[in-house]
C-alpha cells in the first residue's frame, strides 16, 4: 500500500511542475514585446564576413529611438550567428531574427530622449 502512495505522490509531483513551467513560459506575452527583423550576411571566399546589413524591422508604432535600438540589437544578434556553422559558406545569407524587449524597457528609450 505504501508504494502506491509514494507513486501517487511522485506523479501528483510531475504534473504540478510541469504545469508550472508551461504557465511561466507564457508570462512573456504579458510584459514584453517581440519584434521580427531581417538581416543579410555576405561570406567571402576566406569564409569572412563582409558586411551586415538590416534589411527589415517589422514595428509599426516605433520610435526613430526605439529602432536605432532594434537596429543595432539585429547587427548584434547577426553578429553572433556568424559562427553558425551553417554560415560558413560563400555567398550571402538571410537571417530571420526574433528579439523581445519589455514593456518597460522599450517604452524607457523615448522618455530618455525627450
Amino acid at each position: 500500500m505504501k508504494i502506491n502512495w509514494n507513486i501517487s505522490f511522485v506523479i501528483l509531483f510531475l504534473i504540478s511542475a510541469s504545469n508550472v513551467t508551461l504557465a511561466q513560459s507564457k508570462d512573456y506575452r504579458k510584459d514584453s514585446l517581440q519584434f521580427k527583423m531581417y538581416t543579410r550576411m555576405y561570406v567571402n571566399e576566406q569564409l569572412r564576413v563582409d558586411s551586415i546589413t538590416v534589411k527589415k524591422i517589422f514595428c509599426d508604432f516605433c520610435s526613430d529611438e526605439q529602432m536605432e535600438v532594434l537596429e543595432s540589437e539585429a547587427l548584434r544578434q547577426s553578429r553572433l550567428e556568424r559562427h553558425n556553422p551553417k554560415y560558413r559558406k560563400p555567398g550571402e545569407h538571410r537571417l530571420a531574427l526574433i528579439v523581445r524587449f519589455r514593456k518597460e524597457d522599450f517604452r524607457k528609450l523615448n522618455i530618455k530622449n525627450e
